[in-house]
């Protein structure tokens, strides 16, 4: 998945004040793991990423409020990250964070998914990012695997849906269980008080 930024109107001294448009610019969903806030709680669930660390060994402070350095996040990812980037060595081999922001950077270029939710890093720069965020933890892929059923099914009831000989009685309940389907893997924004 690739996110991409649209410019600001304005320029904040303040970098939580970008909250709502790193929201909407990353469709509501965490930049490493994928999740939609609307599983974690809402918009309480996600936090503000300093994509290149603030702080630590590898500290860029100037960096704060530079929006083009701030992305959505889970907390959980947030935390797993907290201040870590490589070492320039490491990162001239590839060692890296995926950047969900950059075309070649796409979730998909770097880790594969299997149907069950297990992930398998394609790259160095996957494998980075797999590590350190904790990837696999156990829930994630219990919601990878989810996210893959759901749209398998949501093309078989599709296909279904396209015959035109369908019966009534058989239309109208795949016709609801596809909108729950679709919700589910597109998620209803709402926003919980911090």
């Amino acid at each position: 998945m690739i996110f991409y930024r649209r410019i600001p109107t304005r320029r904040y001294s303040d970098y939580r004040l970008y909250r709502s448009i790193l929201r909407e610019v990353y469709r509501y969903r965490c930049a490493y793991c994928l999740r939609h806030e609307y599983f974690l709680g809402g918009e309480a669930g996600c936090c503000i990423d300093h994509h290149r660390p603030i702080g630590g060994l590898h500290a860029r402070p100037e960096l704060q409020n530079d929006y083009s350095n701030l992305y959505w996040c889970c907390w959980e990812c947030n935390e797993n990250k907290a201040n870590t980037w490589p070492d320039p060595e490491d990162y001239i081999q590839g060692s890296r964070f995926i950047d969900p922001c950059e075309t070649e950077d796409d979730h998909d270029k770097h880790l594969h998914v299997h149907a069950d939710g297990t992930i398998i890093p394609l790259t160095n720069a996957g494998r980075y990012t797999c590590q350190i965020l904790k990837l696999w933890r156990r829930h994630l892929v219990f919601y990878r695997a989810e996210l893959y059923r759901r749209h398998v099914e949501v093309e078989e009831i599709s296909s279904l849906l396209s015959e035109k000989k369908l019966r009534p009685e058989l239309r109208e309940p795949l016709e609801a269980h596809l909108r729950t389907l679709l919700i589910m893997l597109e998620p209803p924004v709402f926003d919980r008080p911090r």
